[in-house]
């Protein structure tokens, strides 16, 4: 068993459908083969990583926002931000404000809300959709038929992950499943990829593909700055746009770290520069690259290559290799390899 609790550190064995500690002290349950490996209170659901740290003190915004998305209210969701952001925030200097409060709070500040065994009914209803046969080949044939630099990018990211022999493969951020099943195709039968998310209907991706593939894939619910492995289980660690999709970088890459092995491996498929991503919601109200690149450093979110390589070399993995596929002029990612 490679699995410990996720803040103790204390090893976890099975007992029926809940992984305990061998004091009994902690428990944590498996809900649907998927083990909830959260810390007691965290909220196994996933909202778009800046607004939660702009609406840090107003929690109940983002669900009014979510639920304008699904209802289709308006249909461009930067929309829906921008004009919550304008009723909670109002104005620039205001945003920033919601900036400063959150720069002074700590990571452990984020285990609030639900139990974690609490899945919500609209999880568990999207969990099951996509714990499909034919949802697992959909995500699996694009990856094989598909042309053009984004599908590239798929397939080299798989082979450096799949190129050195491995028993264990940790993915970082399940989400869609793309990199889930791009790893998947590429890496040997015998092989078990470990794949981690916060969102829990995004697991049942993992098991779609497990299904088409016939490949040994294992979900785990978890936080990312708070992984529940061993020290030392991992050779190879991947994440196909994770980091730039999540907050706490610096504790998650710690905790990266701590899980590879000595001369493990971290493959990262990244933005080269985060404002591609987080400028539909604060250009709005005049944010410039340069400012939001700070601010997001500041936030202990990701930001760009530059500053991704200099966390990870503090942590003893070092790049050895990095490959650049541009979209068109504006988007650019690249694929890194970093080892420890």
């Amino acid at each position: 068993m490679i699995f410990i609790a996720p803040q103790s550190h204390k090893e976890l064995v099975l007992n029926k459908k809940t992984l305990v500690t061998a004091d009994s002290e902690e428990s944590y349950p498996i809900i649907k083969d998927v083990p909830i490996l959260l810390p007691e209170k965290t909220n196994p659901d996933w909202a778009r990583e800046l607004l939660e740290i702009i609406f840090w003190e107003h929690p109940e915004e983002i669900n009014e926002i979510f639920s304008e998305m699904e209802a289709g209210i308006i249909e461009d969701w930067n929309e829906i931000y921008v004009n919550h952001i304008k009723k909670i925030h109002g104005t620039k200097e205001n945003i920033i404000k919601a900036f400063d409060s959150y720069k002074r709070r700590e990571t452990s500040d984020w285990i609030v809300g639900d139990k974690s065994g609490n899945i919500r009914k609209k999880q568990l209803k999207d969990f099951k959709k996509f714990n499909k046969k034919r949802n697992g080949k959909k995500r699996t044939i694009t990856k094989i038929k598909g042309t053009g630099v984004f599908w590239d990018r798929y397939r080299y990211f798989a082979e450096v992950v799949c190129k050195e022999k491995t028993d264990k493969i940790l993915e970082i951020a399940t989400g869609a499943g793309g990199g889930t099943a791009s790893v998947a195709l590429y890496m040997p039968k015998e092989c078990e990829l470990y794949t981690v998310d916060i969102g829990f209907d995004c697991l049942g991706n993992a098991l779609g593909i497990a299904k088409y593939q016939k490949k040994k894939i294992i979900p785990v619910c978890a936080n990312f700055w708070y992984l529940p492995f061993k020290d030392k289980t991992f050779d190879t660690v991947c994440t196909y746009c994770g980091l730039d999709e999540s907050r706490e970088i610096i504790e998650t890459l710690k905790e990266v770290s701590r899980v590879l092995t000595d001369n493990g491996r971290f493959i990262v498929n990244s933005r080269n520069n985060a404002f591609m991503r987080q400028h539909r919601v604060l250009k709005p109200f005049g944010f410039t690259e340069k400012e939001t690149l700070e601010i997001l450093k500041d936030c202990r979110m990701y930001s760009d290559l530059n500053n991704l390589d200099e966390i990870c070399e503090s942590l003893g993995m070092k790049l050895k290799s990095r490959k650049e596929y541009r979209d068109n002029e504006k988007i650019a990612f690249s694929v890194s390899e970093y080892s420890k």
